[in-house]
């Protein structure tokens, strides 16, 4: 009888030092965790080699979610249903290398708006993926705006993720007179938003020879199927914005990861090879009267995670695609297909001319 009151005692004393352990973690990550103003002025980091030039009336826009270097074609991804975490740190260093040689590639992009871009994470070997894209863009200037700090991610048990912070950049080969993060507001509830992305958009502005300004949108907006409520509360935000900003007499051009379809997407209408497949759509109100969507119908922009990806076998998509106010004339707009080579995306370019 001593015996079984001594083992319950202990299991009792361990239980309560596991749930201290838990609760002592929480509290830590709850303190710690990354709490950003609903607005804040973002730090522009000027290019010392390249020279001020003017935009002309045409010019064009990359967009790219690099899936932090970590999401190449032979990776998939725990959280959406595959097994790995992260890559070898050799494939981590090649996909970056390719990546920004892909970047540099396109250099007729005056500017190019990047998602999920690691700063310091356990998932990608601890690599400044900022820095790195600073160096091989020398003719650019750059802003960077967190959107993911969390000091330790729990998860899977197996195999914690650990640290974590990412964000996006906007690099223009202008400097912006402005560079603003605008806070987007999630929709989880503690404790599961201590570790998932605070989102938020990247707005910044150039005054062109005319005189008139030009604001840029980089979004990368909630992900998961148990985020439409954050979802639309993000597009309402973008959408009061952009309007008041048009009203002003601006040109407006809004872009990146949408994590939605656009409106009226038809999956039928990929050409690539690729087993597409449509999924939550962009509501056809959200576009302002006027505004035109920049969409390549024919690439997909996006790839399923659940496995590594093999042609004609992965389900793809199209999530990454811009708009456009009125006064902005939609030339062109081409997914440079590379076969999810290095990215669980692959690059938009947007060539626009301002009426």
């Amino acid at each position: 009888m001593k015996l079984v009151k001594g083992l319950l005692l202990t299991l009792g004393l361990f239980i309560l030092f596991m749930a201290l352990c838990v609760a002592g973690f929480l509290g830590f990550v709850t303190v710690s965790k990354f709490k950003p103003l609903p607005v804040s002025n973002l730090q522009i980091v000027k290019s010392s080699i390249a020279s001020q030039k003017d935009v002309n009336d045409t010019f064009n826009l990359l967009s790219w979610n690099i899936g932090y270097a970590g999401l190449g074609k032979e990776m998939d991804f725990f959280y959406e249903g595959g097994t790995m975490v992260r890559p070898t740190e050799a494939q981590c260093t090649g996909y970056l290398q390719h990546i920004l040689q892909s970047i540099r590639n396109v250099d007729s992009a005056d500017f190019v708006f990047l998602q999920e871009v690691d700063a310091y994470s356990h998932r990608t070997y601890k690599i400044d993926e900022v820095s790195q894209v600073e160096d091989a863009m020398p003719g650019y200037h750059s802003v960077f705006a967190k959107n993911y700090d969390v000091p330790f991610v729990p998860v899977p048990l197996r195999e914690p993720m650990g640290r974590v912070e990412a964000g996006q950049m906007t690099l223009s080969k202008i400097v912006p007179d402005s560079a603003i993060r605008y806070a987007l507001q999630g929709s989880y509830s503690w404790p599961k938003r201590l570790f998932l992305l605070d989102r938020c958009f990247i707005h910044t502005q150039f005054t062109l020879p005319s005189g008139k300004t030009l604001s840029l949108i980089n979004l990368h907006n909630s992900a998961f199927s148990d985020a439409a409520e954050a979802r639309q509360m993000e597009l309402d935000k973008i959408k009061k914005l952009i309007t008041e900003l048009y009203a002003k007499g601006q040109y407006v051009i809004v872009g990146g990861d949408w994590n939605q379809n656009p409106p009226q997407f038809n999956a039928s209408l990929i050409k690539d090879g690729n087993k597409a497949y449509a999924f939550e759509h962009v509501p056809e109100t959200f576009k302002p009267d006027g505004w035109n969507w920049a969409v390549d119908q024919s690439k997909a922009t996006n790839r399923n995670v659940n496995e590594a990806y093999l042609k004609g076998r992965t389900s793809t998509t199209i999530i990454d695609f811009f708009l456009a106010s009125p006064n902005v004339k939609v030339v062109s707009v081409n997914t440079i297909a590379n076969g999810f080579e290095n990215s669980d995306h692959q690059p938009v370019v947007l060539k626009v001319k301002l009426k």
